[in-house]
């Protein structure tokens, strides 16, 4: 019985350890971005759109956000190449730079950068969408 409870405690033990995120904000906002950008791309504007804040999806909706990204679909790659997190501490605010290649009818493709701010909401990041742009 005795070996049972020590099973158990060292189970616990583990469990909990590799709930730890060890990894940086800017590791964390960078995956996140990459994941909503290939999104982006892959067209799937639902899976996408769960990378905004809780609040900008309770003003607006799937639809009027994929409105937002329509010329995605000229785009040819799409990479997070920079996050810079702000020195609050904690730190709740972090900076993506999303390197675009795309391609327009006509014409040579083209290189552009997209600046975006993510939040620390609840404990996860989220992409802010600001709704005056």
């Amino acid at each position: 019985m005795r070996n049972f409870w020590i099973v158990l405690v060292w189970a616990l033990v583990l469990g909990a350890c590799s709930t730890f995120n060890t990894r940086t904000p800017e590791q964390i906002v960078a995956d996140r971005a990459q994941k909503r950008v290939d999104a982006l791309m892959a067209g799937d504007y639902e899976g996408s759109y769960q990378y905004t804040t809780p609040s900008y999806r309770s003003t607006e909706g799937v639809g009027r956000y994929g409105t937002r990204w329509a010329g995605v679909a000229m785009w040819l790659s799409a990479d997070v190449v920079k996050v810079e997190c702000s020195g609050v501490d904690p730190v709740n605010r972090c900076s993506a730079v999303v390197e675009v290649v795309y391609k327009a009818a006509r014409y040579e493709p083209m290189t552009t950068s997209l600046s975006e701010d993510w939040l620390l909401v609840n404990g996860s990041w989220f992409l802010y969408q600001n709704l005056g742009e």
